[in-house]
């Protein structure tokens, strides 16, 4: 016989994308759950949709933060 009340309760959670789309999952961990992308807002699902990205990649960080410093350097020259 299998063992009673092993497995985690389901229950409905919330997804919300940071593009605002928000739906419902089944899921085991305390809701809402936020992602960056979904299915409702990721280009490989939306080809007709052109998305502006949120986030920056390391290197566009390091090359805004080389500018910042070099017109520091600037201003204090």
């Amino acid at each position: 016989m299998a063992k009673k009340n092993i497995h985690p309760e389901m229950k409905e959670v919330t997804v919300q994308d940071i593009h605002g789309y928000e739906f419902t999952v089944y899921s085991t961990t305390q809701g809402p759950i936020k992602v960056e992308s979904s299915h409702l807002s990721h280009p490989v699902y939306n080809p007709d949709k052109v998305q502006k990205k949120v986030s920056l990649g390391r290197s566009q960080i390091f090359a805004e933060k080389m500018a910042r410093m070099q017109e520091a350097s600037k201003k204090s020259s």
